[in-house]
């Protein structure tokens, strides 16, 4: 980007980051995620670098929190105050430490950390004042002499505000009860007696930062009672929107929390605190809330092990966090690497995977599936969303496009559709240049050219064309994919290359390749093409299952395949089918073989069965319905569609019944929904497990769902399935039901 370019973009990120700001701190309203937020500054920040000479002292990048509401007493900070520097993944952690060892001489020793929670509320400063002596304590190495215990009282409670000013909340933090509005500190023996009363070391006041929060429950509960268009969007909008009423009674009436992890330097070394442990024990001591799942780490190997464990576990935490915080224990090195103008050298934030991001549109393209179905896709500048790098993302449809009003040129919300399939979210229109112009979606195929249709009542449009390049070369691919007839080695490329060869056209036409055939082609060497034609060798003898999917008939996906395989009534044969040797695993050519008998199904088989089946039989099986059944019935009518089974049946291909399952049906009529990771079973088995006992295995939690269950990193079907009510299990307890 040229620097005229740079700088138009600068002004336009800083007005809408101050816009987005201003609504999220002070008007309690999240028109976008933290984490667009987020992105937005890390923008800002990387153009700033580029061009230093366009930084100005306005800029979001240069202020740390965020406007002052003006409603309530402006309170100027102590000290100022610092905003953590953000670190996004391991590479980051590990140029930290480098650059810790460099600023202290180059000094190789492995530091201490501690690794905090990153709470996600509102900085608050709570200011305790001492009061008096309450009482005097002798201690047992004095005797004679006694020394006084002193109170502290809750005098004031800062916001954070722009790091400068904060605003006064103390009405409302003296109502959340976790906050000890009063708390005594006895010294702590051997105490030098010399002090005695007069020169007792404890300072006269103690500033505790830390971050006031609401549990999700407390969210859940206060929504509930609020019109729609008064809800909080999330629980650090409800903490934010309770401390900065000017109604106390408001605020006492929701629950808040607070957890406090900093203490004002000067009172810590007055007390002898060497470190960020030893912080966080007084607060425990002194009855402060704090967090006590604390950790002490050496490397950062060890903190990228803490970071892993909380980001799985953080939806099971009651209140929500974004990351961990990261320090150097140690106070006195602390002291030593010190703080930039804005941030400390001796601490990062490291965030979680941001689950939204925002990303320019270069172009907008469409895609051509196996069904003819036309998807708009965004091309974006590379964005990392949840942890992996984007550059593609989906728009969906025409309709999408126009509800969004996307444009080529425009800044947008990016996020993982089900944590998988990026997708454009919205579209931030004050960042939009002024020459960008509408989407017009496209009338002609970007392959064949034929004109597109859209079938009344879909949003889809269409390539009608049954010959278009494109469609064939997604209908190849999909035949050939793992979970179809899993032809290893006939991928995108060799696809490709088949097609541009004229060495295939259709499915039918890979079991009648040659070794050499292919060995006339210029990806192909020996090696390769034996491989291919075991693999292509392997797929004439199919389950009938993943046959069915691999056909790429519209609505019949994984799930609804295997239905029809056990369900219709297949005319069930012993096949003799040809096998090679063993000698042919070492080469194809000139191999042996021998016969084998099958239990199956030939091609003529699949086709009469499907052409018998009519849509009230079809639509009557459970888990199939009308609209599989009306595409089912249309695809076997058409001529091309059974010609192409009778070419897959002269190619050798048989259909593999399902094995008569002996195993007792303890899951018979029970729906189950799958989600994360299951470590010891793999999500595969698990299925396959289940289906083996009757039951069936759906994508979506609904109130049809009798189980979900759930490994590590799983997404948002947990809070569906709580909802609804729906029983949720691990893979110990339903290895346990087996």
């Amino acid at each position: 980007m040229d620097r005229h370019l740079a700088q138009a973009r600068i002004v336009k990120l800083r007005a809408e980051i101050w816009r987005l700001n201003k609504a999220y701190f002070i008007e309690n309203r999240s028109d976008v995620s933290e984490s667009v937020r987020d992105s937005l500054k890390q923008e800002l920040i990387a153009l700033e670098k580029e061009f230093p000479d366009l930084i100005t002292p306005d800029s979001p990048t240069q202020r740390v929190g965020a406007p002052l509401d003006g409603r309530l007493p402006k309170v100027r900070h102590r000290t100022r105050k610092e905003s953590l520097q953000d670190i996004f993944a391991e590479e980051e952690l590990k140029e930290w430490e480098e650059q810790i060892e460099r600023a202290l001489g180059g000094d190789k020793k492995k530091f201490e950390y501690i690794v905090e929670l990153k709470i996600d509320g509102l900085n608050v400063s709570l200011i305790y004042e001492c009061c008096r002596d309450v009482l005097s304590v002798r201690l047992p190495t004095h005797k004679k002499d006694a020394l006084p215990v002193r109170l502290y009282t809750l005098a004031r409670a800062v916001t954070r505000g722009n790091g400068i000013e904060g605003e006064d909340i103390t009405h409302t933090i003296r109502t959340i009860e976790s906050i000890p509005l009063t708390f005594s500190l006895r010294p702590t023996p051997p105490c030098p007696r010399s002090l005695g009363e007069v020169g007792y070391p404890l300072p006269p006041i103690l500033e505790i930062s830390g971050e006031v929060y609401m549990p999700k429950s407390a969210l859940e509960a206060l929504n509930k009672d609020l019109p729609e268009e008064e809800r909080f969007a999330n629980p650090r909008n409800a903490a934010a929107g309770s401390v900065r009423q000017l109604d106390p009674s408001i605020t006492a009436s929701r629950d808040l929390r607070m957890l406090c992890y900093s203490l004002e330097s000067e009172a810590a070394e007055a007390l002898q605190l060497t470190t960020q442990k030893s912080v966080l024990d007084f607060f425990h001591d002194c009855g402060i809330p704090t967090h006590r799942e604390y950790a002490l780490c050496n490397s950062p190997t060890e903190i990228q092990h803490i970071y892993e464990t909380w980001r799985k576990k953080r939806d099971k935490l009651p209140f929500d966090i974004d990351g961990v915080v990261i320090k150097v224990n140690d106070r006195r090195l602390q002291r030593e690497l010190g703080s930039t103008a804005k941030a400390p050298r001796w601490a990062r934030a490291y965030k979680f995977p941001a689950e939204e991001k925002t990303a320019q549109i270069l172009d907008i393209q469409l895609q051509v599936g196996r069904t003819g179905a036309i998807t708009p896709v965004a091309h974006l500048t590379p964005t990392l969303v949840a942890g992996s790098t984007v550059t593609r993302a989906t728009l969906h449809n025409a309709d999408e496009i126009t509800r969004l009003d996307v444009r080529i040129g425009d800044t947008a919300i990016i996020r993982k559709a089900g944590d998988i399939i990026p997708e454009v979210v919205q579209v931030l229109l004050n960042l939009r240049p002024k020459s960008v112009k509408p989407f017009h979606f496209p009338i002609h195929c970007p392959s064949c050219s034929a004109n597109l249709e859209r079938p009344e009542g879909e949003v889809v449009h269409r390539c009608p064309n049954p010959k278009c390049g494109a469609v064939r070369q997604e209908r190849l691919e999909h035949f050939a994919s793992r979970y179809a007839l899993n032809i290893e080695g006939l991928g995108k490329e060799t696809v490709e290359e088949l097609l541009a060869g004229e060495l295939i056209s259709d499915p039918g036409d890979i079991f009648f390749l040659t070794a050499e055939d292919l060995l006339g082609l210029p990806l192909f060497k020996e090696k390769k093409t034996e491989k291919l034609l075991a693999a292509i060798e392997r797929a004439r003898r199919i389950p009938l299952d993943r046959f069915l999917f691999g056909l790429g008939i519209r609505h019949i996906g994984r799930e609804t395949a295997e239905i029809l395989a056990k369900s219709l009534q297949w005319p069930e044969r012993n096949l003799t089918v040809k096998e090679h040797d063993a000698a042919s695993q070492t080469s194809l050519f000139g191999a042996g073989t021998h016969t084998v008998e099958v239990r199956g199904v030939t091609m003529d088989d699949v086709a009469s069965t499907l052409q018998r089946s009519t849509i009230e039989e079809l639509a009557a099986i459970n888990g199939v319905g009308s609209v599989v059944a009306e595409s089912l019935v249309e695809w076997i009518a058409d001529e091309d569609n059974r010609a192409l089974l009778h070419k897959l049946g002269n190619g050798g291909v048989v259909g593999l019944l399902p094995k008569r399952s002996q195993i007792q049906q303890v899951f018979q009529g029970k729906t189950f929904v799958l989600t994360g990771t299951l470590p010891l079973l793999g999500r595969e088995e698990a299925k396959t497990m289940i289906k083996d006992r009757g039951g069936s295995v759906s994508g979506s939690v609904s109130k049809k769902t009798d189980y979900l269950l759930m490994g590590s990193d799983a997404g948002g079907k947990e809070q569906d399935a709580q909802k609804l009510g729906i029983k949720i299990i691990g893979e110990e307890e339903f290895r346990t039901m087996l």
